[in-house]
């Protein structure tokens, strides 16, 4: 399946250091079983072809653009964010993953925006890491998210003593979500900017 995204920039940009992605072209490491690509220094990279493999990035001030190009990954998840600042996702088309399509984990002021997800367990999912950090203060604009499996967007939940930090100062705004097998958007905490989203049903978590 090939398709171009409409948001997705033409190119590089002139006068930046761009590094472009394709098949083999970032290190392999394994996460949580399967194997991933991994982003592990700041920098622009931009897709270059289409791939079949996860994105994870560790690295923070990474900006990842999809470039019109697609991503699938059907042992794991599309692009995870994990325990980073300053990451921004955007211009992707992210389709039939198993896990999330795109992940925030501990993650902290990343903006995901202008990506196109569908067929996944979760489209977008934003979540803390077990006694360390949150995610906090995070941007999820103007993605268009549907027929994903569980949860098009979702928020965890802060977790007991000891367990999974929650996520909160998030702002979920202009979203178009739909189509999704449980809420469309599910916000876990209180302490999100949750507004001017199109979707079917919003569910609010304790």
């Amino acid at each position: 399946m090939s398709m171009s995204f409409a948001y997705a920039a033409a190119g590089g940009e002139k006068g930046t250091n761009t590094v472009y992605v394709y098949e083999g072209s970032l290190p392999i490491v394994d996460v949580w079983g399967n194997d991933v690509y991994q982003i592990n220094e700041s920098g622009r990279y931009l897709l270059n072809e289409s791939l079949t493999m996860g994105i994870q990035i560790t690295a923070d001030d990474v900006t990842l653009d999809g470039n019109g190009y697609n991503l699938t990954n059907k042992k794991s998840f599309g692009v995870q964010a994990y325990n980073c600042s300053g990451v921004t996702v955007k211009d992707m088309y992210i389709f039939d993953c198993k896990a999330a399509g795109i992940a925030l984990g501990g993650a902290s002021n990343c903006m995901v925006e202008k990506n196109y997800v569908t067929g996944c367990a979760v489209g977008i999912n934003v979540w803390g890491i077990e006694n360390e950090c949150g995610s906090t203060d995070n941007k999820i604009i103007n993605n268009k998210v549907y027929n994903n499996t569980n949860f098009g967007i979702r928020l965890a939940i802060a977790g007991e003593e000891g367990g999974e930090l929650g996520s909160e100062g998030n702002k979920i705004h202009a979203n178009t979500v739909f189509g999704d097998s449980q809420w469309d958007i599910y916000v876990n905490e209180s302490l999100n900017d949750v507004s001017g989203n199109k979707c079917d049903e919003i569910g609010i978590g304790p």
